[in-house]
């Protein structure tokens, strides 16, 4: 009877989620192709983000265009297509979940993966997609697509000057993982700052590819094109031979806190990225060289991904020599899983312990807030400035009057105490920075990330001369957070220092 009363319990719950909405816009992208390659700025996508943007989505995006799309879509702030996406991020639609939803917006049903992603709610993926339909048509979104037209493919332009050997870039990939795909797209997203995302379905492989600075107006966009693409052979593969490498799970604690915070919260996220990364050092290694190689690798290593250089060289001491045994990626994986035992059972990860990095400390900034402690300079122009830099991005902030506990940022002359005391990697006399023998003693700027030594967080430490904190944190007043910290998103560094 129980078990009746279940069933019965299940199948009224599932009579009540409606088919999924046929949806079609009629809006050609905005594209450029090469064979069975293609960069586009898609409808879909757009429509989707600029839903999610008003629903507070990627809010430190301050650009031109995402100051068009709020000035035009301002009237339907509180749309019910951007009242259920702000419900949809609270359940778990968020990051890649977004521009794989709007992939999914025309297909006959919703991925298993997109109805995790929202913890089962598949009438909520539902609901949304028809009030995207409706937001739409009431928006007169094809309008502002189309009047857009020139911007879009000014972008795409933009990206092949950045991105010169993109058109060869499938064809390594396919190389390097012993298989082909029918087709490439780069699907650019002007609205979403510093991600990159990949997906893959019927056969076609995704990049969406955020951009990582602005300056007068021109956006470029990150470079995460192969690194992206590889995902659509690394995940399958990992999937499969999941089962194989589930055992060494364990491996995963010494770095679990540092990668939830940036977006990898279990041992299959970690493994795909681990293998992802090594192939995108290998990528790097024929492209740039062994220094640059090495160099990408280190920077792994610091942020958390510790075994990236192990799987390197297994990728060019065992897999690419011997291709007849191992033809493809996937093929090599229960040998992966053979090393991963052996390095499981050598034990040396339990005193893995990743160095935190300007990106790092700024993730976890984004995610549980910061705390500003600037002795001496609490009024001055630049800590002001930058405050409301912070904020106008989305971060939360307070402040503090001494060295606590917790995610802080340090604003300090270079001269001072606190400066002295939290200092660690470069080496300073008096009011300058000395840097591979030579000194710096005027317009000099020190970012730099070290674990709290009051626990329980991150400090991003900023020093500079007194010159450099008389003036904005904009050389022209004009550029926002995301152009002031370029670096912070876009690189590996621990630290980086500015001179005039």
């Amino acid at each position: 009877m129980s078990l009746l009363v279940l069933l019965f319990a299940y199948y009224l719950t599932q009579s009540h989620v409606p088919p999924k909405p046929d949806f079609q816009l009629n809006i050609s992208p905005i594209s450029e192709c090469s064979g069975n390659v293609c960069v586009e700025v898609s409808p879909y996508i757009e429509l989707t983000n600029v839903v999610f943007h008003l629903a507070g989505w990627n809010s430190g995006n301050i650009t031109p265009y995402s100051q068009e799309v709020g000035s035009y879509f301002s009237p339907y702030g509180n749309h019910r297509a951007v009242l259920l996406a702000k419900k949809a991020l609270r359940e778990g639609l968020e990051y890649d979940a977004i521009p794989k939803f709007a992939l999914e917006l025309n297909s006959t049903e919703w991925s298993s993966y997109l109805v995790r992603r929202v913890r089962g709610n598949e009438k909520l993926l539902n609901e949304l997609a028809i009030a995207l339909k409706d937001f739409a048509r009431e928006s007169n979104f094809s309008a502002f697509y189309e009047n857009h037209s020139g911007f879009y493919r000014e972008q795409i332009r933009l990206f092949f000057k950045e991105n010169s050997g993109i058109f060869n870039l499938p064809h390594f990939e396919e190389k390097f993982f012993g298989e082909n795909r029918k087709r490439w797209v780069f699907v650019l997203q002007p609205l979403e700052a510093y991600y990159s995302y990949s997906s893959w379905m019927n056969n076609t492989v995704y990049a969406f590819i955020g951009i990582c600075s602005t300056f007068n107006g021109t956006q470029s966009y990150c470079s995460a094109s192969a690194h992206e693409l590889a995902h659509s052979f690394v995940n399958p593969a990992v999937d499969r031979h999941y089962r194989e490498l589930k055992e060494y799970k364990k491996m995963f604690s010494p770095v679990k806190e540092v990668m939830t915070s940036m977006g990898y919260s279990s041992w299959k996220t970690y493994l795909d990225e681990t293998f992802v990364r090594a192939f995108e050092a290998y990528y790097i290694l024929e492209t740039q060289g062994n220094q640059s190689a090495e160099r990408f690798i280190k920077s792994q290593e610091a942020l958390g991904f510790y075994l990236v250089g192990r799987v390197y060289r297994a990728y060019l001491t065992d897999y690419l020599p011997n291709g007849e045994k191992y033809q493809t990626f996937e093929s090599f994986m229960p040998e992966l899983a053979r090393l991963m035992g052996g390095w499981y059972r050598e034990g040396f990860w339990r005193n893995v312990s990743p160095e935190p990095t300007i990106r790092m400390t700024f993730m976890a900034f984004k995610t549980k807030g910061v705390k500003i402690y600037s002795p001496n300079l609490s009024e001055s122009t630049y800590v002001r400035s930058y405050v409301e830099m912070l904020k106008k991005a989305g971060f939360k902030v307070t402040f503090t009057n001494r060295l606590e506990s917790g995610n802080l940022i340090v604003i300090a002359l270079l001269n001072s105490p606190i400066v002295r005391e939290l200092n660690r990697y470069v080496e300073i006399r008096n009011n300058s920075v000395v840097l591979d023998g030579v000194e710096y003693s005027r317009g000099v700027f020190l970012v730099e990330a070290l674990r709290n030594p009051e626990g329980g967080g991150f400090v991003l430490l900023m020093a500079g001369t007194s010159d450099v904190f008389r003036r904005k944190p904009s050389k022209g007043g004009d550029e926002t957070l995301l152009n002031y910290h370029y670096f912070v998103y876009i690189t590996e560094l621990k630290r980086a220092v500015a001179f005039e």
